[in-house]
């Protein structure tokens, strides 16, 4: 394949990537507890960044959301915070690599400014990655000592 597809293509898969990060930031499923086992109750309460949701065997669905910061536990405050900043490295690392691609010219930029440029956005996608990939292996493995 030439250079431009695969940047073309290596560019698509970051914007999904990217896009992959925000939606697990969003989701309510980062904790589970499952009390269907309990004669008492029967629900299904899971918690995610942002909010705390309870199922109930009925299928009633409630979820409230967290209104304060200060007030939630030390994880959950890193987590978020550190799930934003993978996601804002990302989106550096998104814009830089649009005016790295060969197949857009601004000015007369030079092909050495382009690929480090190339190298630059390579390498902030590869920090953002790893580093959400990590975040989410630690807060599940927190997760399941519980």
């Amino acid at each position: 394949m030439s250079t431009t597809t695969c940047q073309v293509v290596a560019f698509l898969l970051s914007i999904l990537g990217l896009a992959g990060c925000i939606a697990a930031t969003g989701m309510d499923m980062w904790s589970t507890q499952d009390l269907y086992d309990n004669p008492v109750t029967s629900v299904f309460q899971y918690e995610g960044l942002w909010r705390s949701c309870v199922r109930q065997s009925s299928g009633f669905t409630e979820c409230r959301p967290y209104f304060t910061i200060l007030g939630l536990p030390a994880m959950l405050q890193a987590v978020r915070a550190l799930m934003i900043v993978g996601i804002v490295l990302g989106a550096i690392g998104l814009l830089v690599s649009i005016f790295a691609l060969k197949c857009i010219r601004i000015g007369s930029m030079e092909d050495s400014a382009k690929a480090n440029m190339t190298l630059t956005s390579g390498i902030m996608f590869i920090v953002s990655g790893t580093h959400l990939v990590r975040l989410c292996s630690w807060a599940g493995s927190l997760e399941a000592s519980h």
